[in-house]
């Protein structure tokens, strides 16, 4: 979401012009187990997330790859003649294994960059990151300004802040879909603790919040207000805050969010064909 919600900033304060794109091929070239209907269903369920967050339709288009691919397939065979495989193997690692449809791919993300002839911001995740320097590396030799790119920083798993959150792992992930009950079970017993083992030593030692997730999640995204998140870091670091209770202001911070996230997510589902792009 935190991509999505800068790109939502953005169109509000400047009236910016929104694509949106699903990447639903990626994912079913990516896993050995997926098929394409598993792949677009997500893309669905992903679009219903963006819709919530409140893009205005006028100025907003989602793209999904596999039904759009009309539009983007003749931007993408340009991309693709700029691209030798000797490139793409030595900044992905691809091997003899390697699937055409992962080796192609960059080419089929970079097309939403140049549908307009017009300067790009592209707010993306920052493993996304190898792609779009290569699409910046082919915009001149096709005519287009290089799309400037703006990383988001990875939201880390529940398990540790080592990894990064993934849809695939149920219990290292919080969903837009989850129940206040399941939010709690999950921060409560599979989020990472920057704490010591027990009472007695926390309150002698203090956390670490660096690697804690619950504080990570509340910096990155839960907690707006700089001066109560140095509270809280304070606190928590001097052991007069308990993992416990950091992990309460997290759970109640989440499930604030995703009690009116879900209810517009419902009625998401009747606006989005307004929002689909029409090839």
């Amino acid at each position: 979401l935190v991509p999505w919600v800068f790109a939502k900033w953005l169109q509000d304060k400047f009236g910016v012009k929104m694509y949106f794109q699903l990447t639903d091929d990626e994912k079913f070239w990516a896993k050995k187990d997926m098929t394409l209907e598993k792949t677009s269903q997500f893309a669905l369920e992903n679009a219903l997330d963006f819709i919530a967050l409140g893009f205005k339709p006028e100025n907003t288009k989602i793209i999904i790859d596999t039904k759009n691919i009309r539009t983007l397939y003749p931007i993408a065979a340009e991309v693709a003649k700029r691209i030798n495989f000797s490139n793409t193997k030595a900044v992905f690692g691809f091997k003899n294994e390697t699937n055409v449809g992962m080796i192609f791919y960059t080419s089929l993300q970079s097309a939403p960059c140049f549908i307009e002839d017009m300067p790009v911001l592209i707010p993306f995740g920052v493993d996304q990151d190898p792609h779009f320097r290569i699409t910046r590396d082919v915009a001149p030799k096709i005519n287009k300004p290089k799309p400037a790119l703006i990383h988001n920083i990875m939201v880390p798993a529940l398990g540790g802040p080592k990894g990064k959150m993934s849809a695939s792992n149920e219990n290292e992930t919080i969903y837009t879909t989850d129940s206040p009950e399941v939010v709690k079970k999950k921060i409560n017993k599979y989020a990472f603790s920057g704490g010591q083992p027990d009472i007695e030593e926390h309150r002698k030692k203090g956390g670490n919040p660096d690697i804690d997730v619950s504080y990570q999640y509340l910096r990155i995204f839960f907690e707006p207000d700089d001066k109560k998140l140095k509270q809280i870091h304070d606190d928590y670091k001097s052991g007069k805050m308990l993992t416990g209770e950091l992990k309460q202001i997290l759970i109640e911070k989440i499930n604030k969010f995703l009690t009116p996230h879900q209810q517009k997510r419902e009625k998401a589902r009747d606006q989005l064909d307004k929002f689909l792009l029409k090839d």
